[in-house]
């Protein structure tokens, strides 16, 4: 998640391709063998007796919560379909083991609904005068990815839902949820 924010904040794809790797270590240390879910230790932990699931939240949301939101923005982020399926697959998982627990689950309940309907804006501005990012940045939403790109750019370009490009050869904002786009805007007013 903290690569995810910083691609957002920078537009540096190497942001992205940390958030990939770090789910690749998840994948490689942490996954169960169902592939449905996370263990809080690590696969080679010898001295843990039994391996648990971060599903609780305390202080702050549940390992597993984290997880999710991190799989489901990253779907976002990358427009990768099966990254999508699989937090999907997570989120039903940790739901229902949430269902069982008689408090603690409120991180898994909002992560499940992130999953539910994953919101991305993809906005094309001028980079020295913007006009879009502006009226993005008056209207935070946590639960939106956010990805700026210059107009007339060719490297890097983000994907719309179906993998669609979208043009860049001036101002837009196309605000996605799941795989359905509104209408393109064009104008900041």
């Amino acid at each position: 998640n903290a690569a995810i924010a910083l691609f957002e904040a920078t537009a540096d794809p190497a942001y992205s391709d940390h958030a990939r790797h770090f789910i690749g270590e998840l994948d490689r240390w942490h996954l169960d063998s169902d592939k449905t879910g996370y263990w809080l230790t690590a696969s080679d932990s010898g001295d843990v007796p039994i391996r648990i699931r971060g599903d609780v939240d305390e202080a702050i949301p549940s390992a597993t919560s984290q997880i999710v939101e991190a799989l489901v923005r990253l779907s976002s982020l990358t427009g990768d379909l099966e990254l999508g399926e699989k937090a999907w697959a997570t989120a039903e998982h940790a739901m229902g083991r949430a269902s069982q627990q008689a408090y603690g689950q409120a991180g898994i309940v909002n992560a499940c609904a992130l999953a539910l309907e994953p919101l991305k804006l993809i906005i094309i501005d001028k980079p020295g005068s913007s006009s879009l990012v502006p009226v993005a940045n008056r209207i935070p939403d946590p639960r939106r990815v956010d990805i700026v790109a210059p107009i007339g750019t060719e490297a890097n370009r983000p994907m719309l839902p179906g993998g669609v490009l979208p043009p860049t050869d001036k101002p837009s904002a196309w605000f996605c949820s799941g795989q359905v786009c509104l209408p393109v805007v064009t104008d900041a007013g």
